[in-house]
This record gives C-alpha cells, structure tokens and sequence, in this order.
C-alpha cells in the first residue's frame, strides 16, 4: 500500500505540501525576541568525502560570528579545533532525504531556528541538477525557498550545472531564483546553462574551495619526507568512475609513462566510504607499483592542500583534488563525470586538462603528460596569471548579501516540482 501510495504521489510533492503547512501554521505561534545572529550551513553528505569536507571548512573559515552547521545524513562531522567555539552540528537526516514522517520532524525544527539566522547557506558543488538524487536536489532547492518564505536570506553556494538535469530538480531551483534564493554557479559554463533554462537570479562565482588557503604539516610528515628532492606527481583513481569501467589498465599506462619520465609518484585516495571508495581500487593499483608510497588513509583538506605544493603535477578522477592543485598552482589533468569540470578549466583557459573517463583515456592522460612535460612554465603561468581572480570569485559565496527583490512564481510550488 505504501510503494502504491508512493508512486501515485511522489514524496516530493508531499514534503512540500508539509513544509508550506508548516510554515503557514508558524505564523500564528509566539515568538520571542530573538536577534538573528547566526549563519548556518546546510552540508553535503560528507562521511569520508575530502571534498564535502574542504567545502564544510571553506564556509566555517569565511563565515564569521556564530555558525551552525546542519547535517542531513548519520555521517560523523568532523569541526577543526579553531572552528568548534562558535559552531553547532545538528542533524537532521530527514531534510534532504527523508520520507514525509522523517521530513515533518525534522523541517519543523529548521522552522525552530530560523528566526535566530541571519543566513541560510546551501551546499551546491554537483548536486543541484538531479545527476546522483533528483528528490534531494529538489528539497535543498525548495529547503532554500521555505527559508525566504520566511524572511532569512538565503543561497545556495558555488555549484554546477550539467547538461541534462532532472525535470524536478530544474523546476525548484528555477522556484528558488524566483523566490530570492541567491544562486551562486562555480563556472560560466554552468551560468549559460542555466539561463538557456530560465533559471534567474544566479551570480557568477567559483569553487568554495577556492576561498581557503589553509594547510598543514601534521600527520603527513612520512608523505612529505618521500617528496622531499623528488619530481613529484600525485595520482588518484576514482572509486565512482570504477563503478563504470575497469581503470587498472588505464591506470597502469599513466604510472607507467610517469616512472619513465623520472616522477616519484604518490597514489592518493580522495574518497573512502562505502558505494563508491577510492581506496579499492588505489589498493589494487598500488599492488603493481612497489616504488609508488601509496597512502593508505583519508587526509585532511588543509593536509591535501600542503601536499599538493609537493608536486609538479596531479592525475584526478576526483574534481576537488583537482581544485586544491591548482589553488596551489599545480597543473592537474582530471577525469571529468558530468561534464562538472569543464567549467573549472576555462578559468584557467585549460580546457583540454578536463578528459572523460571512457576506456582508453590512459593513453590521453600520457599525451597530457608529455604536452605538459614539454610546455610546463605555460601550463603553470596560466594557472597563476588567473588563479587570484579566481579566488575573488570563490569568496563572493560568502559576501553579504544585497537586497534582489524577484518576482513570486506564478505556478503552485509543490505540483509543478513533483
């Protein structure tokens, strides 16, 4: 009865219907005074992610005064010890992902704390568009529109945009963009896409990562001493792009290539979780590199960040490995899914450093290889020359927020995005 009533009314549409019975009803209910002096940030999934954690560290470290960070998943929250004074973690699994039992109890209490937020930021890196989830995209969309509803500013922070979203999840940004949701899209790429769709409201911004420049030393010093004297290249294979094709071989051209060119090569794992892990198949890979120091353990984003000023050049899979060595202005070749990194590279008039990941592409990344080898002070300047503007880019995601007074859609929010 429950997959019968599921299918013939999408839970979208019924968590939308809650959240605007809610808010209705908030109305009416007694308010203290309270002064709104709080950001709070609506995180991506994390748990073994550095990428969703350089995201989380970014905001902590450029968002003042007190923050409150809202997780959606079980997953652990890791807050560095600078941050933990004036942050709070609350979870709230049933906000983004939640059925309508977990969503209700969990909405009503983002409803608690809005009055003590000056902003609510979203997380929007690749999840916007439906490609992993179409019912999360729309609720952190939607999440973002309740929150203007209710008279807290509101954004969703640096994100890309493919070229085939979800019909649901382009209905509730197009929703948001109405409301007065700021939607702030990391590449012009992205940006054009997204007004071909009629998509408004959007501001031109980049990568949140791109806005901290923190590293570290500390618990890397075995990785650091292998580097030292050594051309080094840094080396990731994507556990998500092996759920598609079988790397190994690929991956053994590249490290090939690389030894030959004298590399000392450092084989690092950027994701380790269950569903799509890193550390499998660098494992696998590692076992026919006995000269390649394999780093059997997850870093820290600001432990990545040093080490990637170790190294002469990045091989990626993983786009925010790929956008730490080149804030560190490192040339880095990345495996593109979705067509995210585009985008990135044209920052950087780069484009051809983005490859997709279809079989044979070791043998491109080996032509990438010696075109760099061959021309490196070009690829380098060219990362340096547009690395700054990229970074002021980057930290609009965090600057105040100006009054944009958009029109109220015309259409019912919660049937037109079910």
């Amino acid at each position: 009865m429950k997959k019968l009533l599921r299918q013939c009314i999408p839970t979208t549409f019924i968590n939308l219907m809650l959240g605007r019975v809610v808010l209705f009803l908030s109305q009416w209910r007694t308010k203290s005074p309270v002064s709104p002096d709080e950001s709070a940030l609506i995180a991506a999934p994390g748990g073994g992610n550095i990428g969703d954690q350089a995201m989380l560290e970014s905001f902590l470290h450029n968002t003042a005064g007190k923050k409150t960070i809202i997780t959606t998943n079980h997953n652990p929250v890791s807050i560095p010890a600078r941050y933990r004074l004036d942050t709070r973690v609350i979870k709230m699994p049933g906000l983004v992902y939640g059925q309508p039992h977990t969503f209700l109890r969990d909405f009503i209490r983002l409803v608690g704390i809005l009055p003590s937020l000056k902003t609510l930021s979203v997380i929007g890196a690749d999840v916007m568009d439906g490609g992993y989830n179409p019912h999360a995209s729309a609720m952190r969309a939607s999440i973002a529109s309740f929150a203007v509803k209710a008279g807290v500013e509101a954004r969703i922070l640096g994100f890309s945009w493919n070229t085939k979203p979800h019909k649901k999840a382009l209905a509730a940004l197009r929703q948001a963009g109405q409301r007065g949701v700021h939607l702030y899209v990391r590449d012009a790429v992205s940006l054009e896409r997204l007004k071909q769709a009629n998509v408004i409201n959007t501001v031109l911004t980049a990568d949140v990562v791109f806005a901290n420049q923190n590293q570290q030393e500390h618990g890397i010093e075995d990785v650091l001493e292998f580097c030292q004297g050594k051309t080094v290249a840094i080396v990731n294979a994507s556990g998500l792009i092996a759920k598609d094709i079988d790397q190994i071989e690929e991956y053994k051209t590249i490290i090939n290539a690389l030894l030959k060119q004298q590399y000392s090569v450092v084989l690092l794992p950027h994701v380790i979780r269950d569903g799509a892990n890193d550390l499998t198949v660098c494992r696998k890979i590692a076992a026919l590199f006995p000269e390649v120091y394999f780093v059997d353990r997850l870093l820290e984003p600001d432990q990545i960040k040093r080490l990637a000023k170790a190294a002469k050049l990045v091989v990626t899979g993983r786009m925010h490995l790929s956008i730490m060595s080149m804030n560190a202005g490192v040339p880095a070749i990345v495996l593109s899914t979705q067509g995210k990194v585009d985008g990135l590279m044209k920052f950087f008039a780069l484009p051809e450093l983005s490859l997709e990941p279809v079989p044979g592409f070791g043998h491109k990344v080996v032509f990438l290889i010696e075109q760099l080898q061959g021309n490196y002070a070009r690829y380098r300047s060219s990362i340096t020359d547009n690395l700054e503007a990229v970074r002021s880019l980057s930290v609009k995601n965090f600057q105040p927020l100006g009054s944009l007074v958009c029109p109220k859609p015309e259409r019912n929010e919660a049937s037109s995005i079910a």
